[in-house]
């Protein structure tokens, strides 16, 4: 559920768990650019990347729970941000399901 009350509905609204899509679908060498699910724990994207030689900053106190979907809700940060920068500074794009069913694409 989180620490920040991101996933508290207001008025009436609903809490949408996306914790199985939790997939890491692609990483990308040569482009730096690692595609995933919003479920992915960031922790999780940490030790794959560093598997590979690579480096993800961002390093909420709560890595090994949060989500990286609810990362770029709350624009995460971390002790690494005032060195390498907070969540948005490493999405490059996002496809987005709305309620009423339409796709958005943004990046």
């Amino acid at each position: 559920m989180g620490y920040v009350g991101g996933c508290v509905p207001l008025q009436g609204g609903i809490a949408l768990s996306v914790a199985r899509m939790n997939k890491i679908k692609e990483i990308t060498l040569a482009d730096g650019v690692a595609v995933i699910e919003p479920g992915v724990i960031t922790g999780h994207l940490q030790n794959e990347v560093r598997k590979l030689g690579w480096f993800y900053p961002p390093d909420p106190a709560s890595l090994k729970e949060c989500s990286l979907g609810g990362n770029i809700a709350t624009n995460a940060g971390g002790p690494r941000c005032l060195k390498y920068g907070v969540t948005r500074h490493y999405v490059l794009g996002l496809e987005a399901v709305l309620a009423d069913g339409s796709i958005v694409k943004a990046g």
